[in-house]
C-alpha cells in the first residue's frame, strides 16, 4: 500500500496516458470499434454515441494526468475514474465472450490493474 501512495504521481501519469488513448474512438469510431470489439457501429446515432463515449473516457485520462501534478484534485479524479472503469468492465463482462476478444479483453485486464492501484490509493488516503 505504501508503494502505491509513494508512487501515485507516476501511476496517474501511466494510467492517464493509457486511458487517454481511447480518444481514438472520437477520431475514428468505426475503425476503433472494429479493432476493440470485433464489431462496427452503424448509423448516425451510433457514430455520435461512440464518439461521445470515446471523448468521455479520454477526459478521465486527462483528469488523471492533471491529478498527477495537482494533488488537491486526486480524490475527485480517481473517484470518477474508478466509477467509470468499474462500470465499463462490468458492461463487457456481463455481455459474455462476445466483447472479450481482441483489444476489449486486453482493456479489461489493464483496467483491473489500474482500478486496483487507484482503489488502493483511495483506501490508503481515505479508508481506515
Amino acid at each position: 500500500m505504501t508503494w502505491v501512495v509513494d508512487n501515485i504521481q507516476a501511476i496517474l501519469v501511466v494510467c492517464g496516458l493509457v486511458t487517454t488513448s481511447m480518444l481514438q474512438f472520437t477520431l475514428m469510431p468505426s475503425r476503433a470499434a472494429r479493432s476493440f470489439f470485433g464489431e462496427t457501429v452503424d448509423g448516425a446515432m451510433a457514430d455520435v454515441a461512440v464518439r461521445g463515449w470515446g471523448l468521455l473516457i479520454a477526459l478521465t485520462g486527462g483528469m488523471m494526468l492533471w491529478a498527477a501534478f495537482h494533488p488537491e484534485t486526486r480524490t475527485l479524479a480517481i473517484g470518477v475514474t474508478l466509477i467509470s472503469k468499474v462500470f465499463y468492465m462490468g458492461q463487457l463482462i456481463t455481455r459474455g465472450g462476445r466483447f472479450l476478444k481482441g483489444m476489449a479483453g486486453v482493456s479489461i485486464l489493464l483496467d483491473v490493474i489500474m482500478a486496483a492501484l487507484l482503489a488502493t490509493w483511495m483506501w490508503a488516503e481515505h479508508g481506515a
